[in-house]
């Protein structure tokens, strides 16, 4: 609460020595760790005369954030602490309520942000009426059901079949470019999906599966008050046929609207059994997420082979590239790998990158996806980006037009454009309505789950030279010799590597030429099954078709690029490479 006539005796001086925003444990802690850290700076915040003095210098910083110099957000500064500061000084600096006041425009008022920003919110913390909203847009502006060329929808969703990025740095970004223009197109915020809700695995959570919104067969138009098909649901699929439709051969009725797996369309005792084991992956997916959180560098940059000089930590004596690999160990090669999961895992048309966009699960995904790119962005602000590369097709900074022929480079949105606080780019994100999945800190990022990177006991099970490809595989991988039931209820179950082909042939040059590398945590499997470290884990894999629903043979994988992994203990970048050449932490 803001004081209107504060004194330091009876207010400034306990916002430093005791912020009430804390909790009550931390307070003097905090405000003594403040105290020491500021007299290094000459400022001593417990006396009146010197914070007087720098009072200016003092509010400047706390309203900028660049005090306290800490890294837990929780003790910066709230808006009326902040604003009992100003008044104070403004007041005249008054020592006790004795003191007389001695009123001047010493500090202005804050600033206030350009513009409103758009909110994505919760679809679960949204009413019905918002939600009807929202699928009214959908149907009114965009006319997703409509399977026409012309249809605004049609148009949109074959922006992301023909131009979307993955394997590369630009992959989330080029994505936040994409929905920034949807929103543009609607003049609304997009809701986002929360698949990291704690209970998102439990199979009778309402967290579970997808949400109620995108189930519902009817809703009743706001404006005209006519009940319709939900939008959200019966979307009309690439040209008029689900990728179901296409795989299977299988002809009218619903082929007109995108397909999902059909257990998420049953309740109760109907398919229970697989219904649950479905649900349960999303947790496996969930670990991977905040496994990517923990890594502190972004990726390997853009248009680079994968081993940048900046990671090579000597040059005596000088050593060929190879000898130094990256090995993909940032966020956004790890997080491309449940983004690519959950793509699987909803299925047929979201499995295919020619049909995904299609599917307006498609756009609240997206959005909860970029909420988690949003965090890692927020809490690395001084990460390196390949800021010049355009994110074609979409024109100048906020992503407001697009322009699928120009050759000229400098008018696209760039890569930098995106890589900034949402809020800078115009909105923001309301809170999740339930607790959040904190998962297990074990992984090989950087951060809560660094000192496995490593660590002698770290396992890996490693994708080398993984490239686009046409069509969707989902790649179970297992330890023991043996590709068994696929779940965390098997203890020799490593995980899940999903590759959701491009669905059409590149004519854009969107996939890289060099291939990259994918890994997947194999140490809680090892601890599981007990497995010595430096022993033979007996690594299995099974490869099913997305779209056929069959196995895939030893023979045919083992064509395909990046397909067949290998297990590494320790330091994944001491894993061999390139006909056996060492990783920079083995040569020696």
């Amino acid at each position: 609460m803001i004081t209107a006539k504060p004194t330091w005796v009876d207010d400034i001086q306990g916002l430093f020595a005791a912020p009430f925003w804390l909790p009550p444990e931390d307070r003097a802690k905090v405000g003594q760790g403040w105290l020491g850290c500021m007299r290094g700076y000459l400022i001593d915040l417990a006396d009146y005369d010197s914070v007087r003095e720098w009072s200016v210098t003092i509010y400047d910083h706390l309203i900028s954030r660049s005090m306290p110099l800490t890294d837990d957000t929780r003790q910066f500064w709230p808006l009326d602490a902040l604003e009992t500061f100003r008044l104070w000084v403004n007041q005249g600096w008054r020592r006790d309520a004795h003191a007389p006041f001695d009123e001047a425009p010493r500090i202005p008022k804050p600033a206030v942000p350009r513009g409103k920003l758009r909110m994505r919110r919760d679809l679960a913390a949204m009413s019905a009426a918002e939600i009807d909203d929202f699928r009214a847009r959908l149907d009114d502006v965009m006319d997703i059901g409509n399977p026409a060329p012309t249809a605004p929808w049609q148009k949109w969703a074959y922006i992301h079949t023909n131009w979307c990025l993955h394997y590369q740095e630009a992959f989330a970004l080029w994505h936040r470019a994409y929905l920034v223009y949807l929103e543009n197109l609607l003049g609304c915020a997009i809701p986002y999906w929360d698949f990291m809700a704690a209970d998102a695995s439990k199979p009778d959570s309402p967290q579970a599966g997808l949400p109620q919104a995108f189930l519902d067969e009817t809703y009743v138009h706001p404006g005209t008050r006519e009940t319709r098909p939900n939008p959200l649901r019966f979307a009309a699929a690439k040209d008029g046929q689900s990728k179901y439709c296409a795989a299977t051969g299988k002809r009218g009725g619903d082929c007109l609207y995108v397909h999902r797996d059909p257990l998420f369309y049953t309740r109760g005792d109907d398919h229970r059994a697989e219904r649950a084991r479905l649900f349960a992956m999303a947790g496996l997916f969930q670990q991977q997420v905040v496994d990517a959180l923990a890594f502190d560098t972004f990726s390997v940059p853009q248009g680079s082979p994968g081993f940048p000089w900046a990671n090579i930590p000597a040059f005596t004596p000088p050593q060929p590239d190879k000898d130094y690999p990256y090995r993909d160990q940032n966020f956004d090669g790890a997080f491309e790998q449940p983004h690519d999961n959950y793509h699987g895992w909803i299925g047929p048309d979201m499995a295919d990158n020619a049909y995904t966009a299609f599917d307006p699960v498609f756009i609240s995904y997206h959005a909860n996806i970029d909420r988690m790119l949003e965090r890692w962005i927020r809490s690395h602000p001084v990460a390196q980006y390949s800021v010049g590369v355009p994110l074609r097709p979409f024109v100048g900074q906020d992503a407001a037009v697009i322009n699928e022929r120009t050759s000229e480079l400098w008018r696209y949105t760039t890569l930098g454009d995106m890589a900034q606080d949402s809020r800078h780019i115009g909105y923001d994100y309301g809170p999740p309505a339930a607790p959040q999945f904190k998962g297990a800190q074990h992984s090989g990022g950087r951060g809560a789950v660094a000192a496995a990177a490593g660590a002698t006991h770290a396992a890996w099970v490693i994708f080398d030279g993984v490239r686009c490809t046409h069509d969707s595989y989902a790649i179970d991988v297992f330890l023991g010799g043996e590709a068994g039931q696929a779940g965390a209820e098997n203890p020799a179950y490593v995980g899940r590597f999903s590759r959701i082909g491009m669905g059409i042939q590149d004519d854009k040059g969107r996939c890289i030429r060099h291939g990259v590398s994918r890994m997947l945590d194999a140490a809680p499997a090892a601890r599981a099954l007990g497995l010595p470290t430096g022993s033979d884990p007996g690594l299995a894999i099974r490869v099913t078709h997305l779209h056929e629903n069959r196995e895939v043979t030893p023979d045919e994988y083992r064509t395909l690029p990046g397909f067949v992994p290998f297990f590494h203990w320790g330091d994944a970048r001491c894993a061999p490479i390139d006909k056996g050449a060492p990783g920079q932490c083995c040569s020696a």
